[in-house]
């Protein structure tokens, strides 16, 4: 492990290498990001703390019409790029959201037809992770589109339009960019996607790019012998085994353990055909996994076709494969750090593109507060007791001593910094209390949120005693 880079550090390393027209521009982009990430979910404004000149220069940097939000983006995407070398084995965990807005804002369009005053983009993010480690890279691929209010109703001609002229070619599109700037490390990348992206032209680029991919199905494919489903071959194979995956508590579900029970098979899918050409059969594996066992009449039954790349011949391979599925939901987590952390949804900026680069400097800094709290949640062995790790693993000197006086404060008796720091375990649950987690709900986990709140007042005490320091030097 190693400590957690400043803001100054993460700002510069990420977007120094952005090209902007002018080193001026770039400099003032490294600047306003490292304020973001030091306060995350405030305002452009708020993190000037008030300095009207910091605060013109903010908002002069967003209006300028000489770059565009994808211009920082590729900035992002090659440090990323470079950073991902370091890695062994990474998944691109895929996903789509929508970023929506109900003040007036000039070039914003509707989300959907009819939909009022609620207008937006539509977003597909492609987010790196660390298979082994478990642990965020950052973002590599971002597209962003509007819905023109001019194409609304035309969705019956669908069918009609190519491949490439559709939002489904997002998926390729992503795979085509992520390639360009992976270059030969694409080989170590698996790309894992849900439902949506089960589209055999999707799948076939995948084959014939010799790129690996995790897909869910979402329809009962024909296979090529004659009158069989995919779901008849699977029913026949045999069952290999059990993993157990983790169900998170959302809207009213409970968290709960899932036991699958796995299958798997290799199936030649039937070349679907599209005006009058038939696509070529496709070879691919595939894994099944069905929750068993007695379930709550509120909880609804897991059940996972997954299509892939991956082999599938041992226990051992299909529950790797299960893993790296579920760790998909990682990017449900980014939507959340982005939008609500971050603040996306909460910007006002007035032009679109204005509004657009806010949105993608705060896709970055919402990737930072997710490395933030994976940096800071206990692995499973040091919660079992057999691996202590110190937390000036993770924290500096003098985060560790500020958070050691900070859960001194509501204390009777204060105890004296010990000699010996305190481990990691300490360490989350002391950050999340500053950040106002009680543990109400037993889980001993706390939200990213509140995470990143208590990290948050921990900077500051950090902040007063560098700046203390500096005045006993006057």
């Amino acid at each position: 492990m190693s400590a957690i880079i400043t803001a100054e550090e993460w700002s510069e390393g990420l977007f120094s290498g952005c090209e902007l027209g002018d080193k001026r521009r770039t400099l003032r982009l490294v600047h306003i990001a490292c304020m973001l990430a030091k306060k995350i979910g405030k305002s452009l404004a708020n993190v000037c703390d008030g300095n009207s000149a910091a605060i013109e220069g903010a908002y002069r940097f967003i209006r300028n019409p000489g770059f565009g939000g994808q211009d920082i983006a590729e900035g992002g995407f090659r440090s990323i790029a470079e950073k991902s070398k370091e890695h062994e084995l990474l998944l691109a965990l895929e996903d789509t959201t929508t970023f929506s807005y109900t003040h007036e804002a000039e070039g914003l369009e509707e989300i959907e037809a009819g939909s009022g005053n609620i207008r937006g983009f539509y977003v597909h993010s492609v987010l790196l992770v660390d298979a082994q480690k478990e642990r965020t890279i950052g973002l590599i691929d971002q597209q962003r589109w509007q819905r023109k209010a001019s194409e609304a109703g035309k969705r019956h001609q669908r069918k009609n339009r190519e491949y490439e002229e559709k939002e489904s070619y997002k998926w390729e599109m992503s795979s085509r960019l992520m390639e360009s700037r992976l270059g030969e490390k694409i080989k170590d990348v698996i790309s894992v996607c849900d439902r949506e992206a089960d589209i055999y032209d999707y799948l076939q680029f995948k084959q014939q790019e010799s790129q690996r991919f995790i897909v869910r199905a979402v329809q009962d494919r024909k296979l090529e012998s004659e009158g069989m489903q995919l779901s008849d071959m699977l029913n026949e194979s045999p069952i290999m085994g059990y993993s157990t995956v983790k169900i998170a508590q959302k809207s009213g579900r409970k968290a709960r353990e899932a036991k699958l029970e796995l299958r798997s098979c290799k199936v030649t899918l039937k070349g679907i055909r599209r005006k009058g050409v038939t696509l070529p059969d496709l070879e691919i594996n595939v894994v099944s996994a069905v929750e068993v066992g007695k379930l709550s009449s509120t909880s609804k039954r897991l059940s996972w076709v997954i299509l892939t790349s991956e082999p599938i011949n041992s226990l051992a391979e299909v529950q790797t494969i299960i893993r790296y599925y579920e760790m998909r939901w990682r990017i449900e987590e980014f939507h959340k750090a982005w939008k609500t952390g971050a603040g996306s949804e909460r910007q006002r900026m007035q032009a679109a593109d204005n509004l657009e680069k806010m949105i993608v400097i705060l896709g970055f800094v919402a990737t930072r507060l997710l490395q933030l709290r994976e940096a800071l949640e206990v692995s499973k062995s040091a919660l079992s007791g057999s691996t202590q790790i110190a937390c000036t693993e993770v924290l500096t000197k003098e985060e560790y001593i500020m958070l050691w006086y900070a859960t001194q404060e509501n204390k009777t008796k204060k105890q004296s910094l010990p000699k010996k720091p305190p481990d990691l375990i300490w360490a989350y649950a002391a950050i999340a209390r500053l950040g106002g987690w009680t543990n109400s709900k037993q889980t001993n986990k706390a939200s990213w949120l509140t995470i990143w709140e208590g990290w948050y007042r921990v900077q500051e005490r950090v902040l007063g005693y560098q700046m203390a320091k500096e005045m006993t030097k006057i």
